[in-house]
């Protein structure tokens, strides 16, 4: 295959022959220099958009942990008033136990004393009747032994 004059790259106004006389020969890479600065352009700005995703993402992973610590904090302080609002109502829960129980207590003792109230009552009673009883019986003997004693 011949090659064309026109090489993709090359300037047009160029001239083929070269300072020294030579003249420039097909293969040979006229615009190395600048493609290397240009690949170098390209590598920096590949670096730099690599080092800003690269905050990016760091900068996004601390809103991720600061996010999370929030959550976090918050299920905390709502668990503590969770336990707080438990823990009150089973205060309360027992104080009213207790005061059941004093009642019941309280309950117990009146209806003993009561019971033993109504026990001496009945003691008496029957103290009182026994005495009436014995009065009785005794008056009944005294006559019949004053009467004995006027027949004898």
């Amino acid at each position: 295959m011949k090659r064309t004059k026109e090489r993709f790259g090359k300037l047009e106004g160029y001239n083929k022959e070269g300072i020294s006389g030579c003249k420039v020969f097909d293969g040979e890479d006229l615009e190395y220099q600048d493609r290397i600065k240009l690949q170098q352009m390209q590598q920096k700005s590949w670096v730099e958009q690599q080092k800003f995703e690269k905050e990016k993402k760091m900068e996004e992973e601390r809103e991720e942990d600061r996010k999370y610590s929030e959550q976090t904090l918050a299920i905390t302080r709502m668990r503590a008033t969770l336990e707080a609002e438990h823990e009150q109502k089973r205060k309360d829960m027992n104080k009213m136990m207790m005061e059941y129980n004093k009642s019941l207590a309280q309950q117990k003792k009146d209806k003993e004393m009561k019971n033993r109230y109504d026990e001496t009552c009945m003691d008496t009673y029957n103290i009182q009747e026994a005495e009436n009883t014995r009065g009785t019986v005794y008056s009944k003997l005294k006559d019949e032994i004053e009467s004995a004693k006027q027949s004898i």
